[in-house]
């Protein structure tokens, strides 16, 4: 023990003999730290880098592999729209082209006139592949056919709703419809593309109900615009019974204790499931207005106005 305390004094005597060793030996060590945070920094900055490379090369194979699905599901639907459409082939009809003229019987000497074969005569028209689903029977073939599989499955993938039309009432027409309408809008869809999209993705009865419309022949489909197929699809799935209910509630609407937004609300809500209800903007102006508070149909009353627009506008 002695021998221990005598080394460790004599080693503090040599420091306090030689103290520029020991600031050399600290500053050595200082420096020492200092070089191993440096390379600890460069090789956090070189981690960050290969995470940060390793992410993008990540998302550019997602891409990809959301492109190859994206050709792939087309190719699919491609090839099941050429099986649906595909069905027996009938020998197509052999047309003369051009009016054969009166003559005399041939004699037996002359050769009988030459005639185009039946295949020739078949390859000469134009081949064209229906629409499954069309909302209007279109034939489409080239480009065209290759937008609409497009189209269609640029529309599924934002996921609308099916409708069955089974066990329904007016709400959940309305709200089917005004979710196809707002992915329409999302999607820019043309007024062209708008029925044939939607009836896609209607099932059940609606889907039924559907075919029933197409196999009519007294139905003009071209003629169905966006409009009109939204008004064959409320009066199908909208009783007479609850027009007449709703037309009783709207007449007999009245503001209450609510807001004149929130009137305004509720008389809107109604109206757009029975618009028939109403001439004209001047009759919509009346309805509303004799539903409102005494105080506030008052003062409408005094400006006299003749239109709902302008009758919303100063209130």
């Amino acid at each position: 023990m002695a021998s221990n305390f005598a080394e460790g004094y004599s080693a503090g005597a040599y420091d306090a003999a030689h103290p520029e060793e020991v600031e050399t030996s600290a500053t050595s060590g200082s420096s020492q730290v200092r070089d191993l945070r440096a390379q600890l920094a460069v090789l956090t900055d070189l981690l960050a880098q290969q995470t940060a490379a390793a992410q993008r090369q990540a998302e550019v194979a997602q891409r990809q592999e959301a492109r190859m699905k994206h050709l792939e599901d087309l190719l699919l639907q491609q090839a099941a729209a050429s099986r649906e459409t595909q069905g027996p082939t009938l020998p197509a009809p052999v047309v003369d082209v051009a009016p054969r003229a009166q003559s005399p019987a041939p004699s037996s000497s002359r050769a009988a006139p030459a005639t185009a074969p039946r295949e020739e005569v078949a390859a000469a028209l134009p081949i064209q592949r229906p629409v499954t689903g069309a909302a209007f029977p279109v034939m489409a073939e080239g480009a065209e056919w290759d937008r609409l599989m497009e189209r269609l499955s640029e529309f599924r993938r934002c996921s609308p709703r099916t409708f069955d039309g089974e066990n329904v009432d007016h709400c959940i027409v309305e709200k089917w419809l005004l979710h196809i309408e707002k992915l329409f809008r999302d999607t820019f869809v043309e007024e062209r593309d708008r029925v044939w999209l939607a009836t896609h993705f209607l099932d059940g009865e609606a889907y039924r109900w559907w075919l029933d419309i197409q196999d009519n022949p007294n139905t003009d489909l071209a003629a169905i615009t966006w409009t009109r197929f939204k008004e064959l699809l409320l009066a199908h799935h909208f009783p007479t019974s609850v027009k007449r209910k709703m037309e009783q509630d709207l007449r007999s609407l009245r503001q209450d204790e609510r807001s004149v937004a929130e009137y305004e609300r509720e008389f809107s809500r109604i109206l757009h499931c029975i618009p028939f209800v109403v001439r004209d903007d001047e009759d919509k102006a009346r309805i509303f207005e004799r539903g409102l508070r005494p105080s506030i149909f008052r003062l409408v009353q005094s400006s006299n106005l003749q239109t709902y627009r302008r009758l919303w506008i100063e209130l």
